[in-house]
């Protein structure tokens, strides 16, 4: 399966998830990639990927580099954990 594919899968399981009018809608999505060959990994992929192409986005609109997006996103996580 292309990478092209696995991070179409990505797509689609965050999209049900910014939607958040149905929980089991967004399990359903992952569940019925999951079901899949390989799906565990492709989708894990896919998600990396997504991953990537939004920090190069914050990227190129922030000005900051992805170790920088990334130590803030862990910081906030952090002091929303205390």
């Amino acid at each position: 399966m292309a990478d092209d594919e696995k991070t179409r899968w990505a797509i689609d399981v965050m999209t049900a998830w910014a939607q958040d009018c149905d929980a089991d809608f967004v399990h359903d999505r992952i569940d019925s990639y999951l079901a899949e060959p390989h799906g565990e990994s492709g989708l894990i992929t896919g998600l990396i990927n997504l991953s990537g192409l939004l920090l190069m986005g914050m990227e190129a609109s922030t000005g900051k580099s992805t170790p920088e997006i990334l130590q803030a996103i862990a910081a906030t996580i952090s002091r929303s954990a205390h």
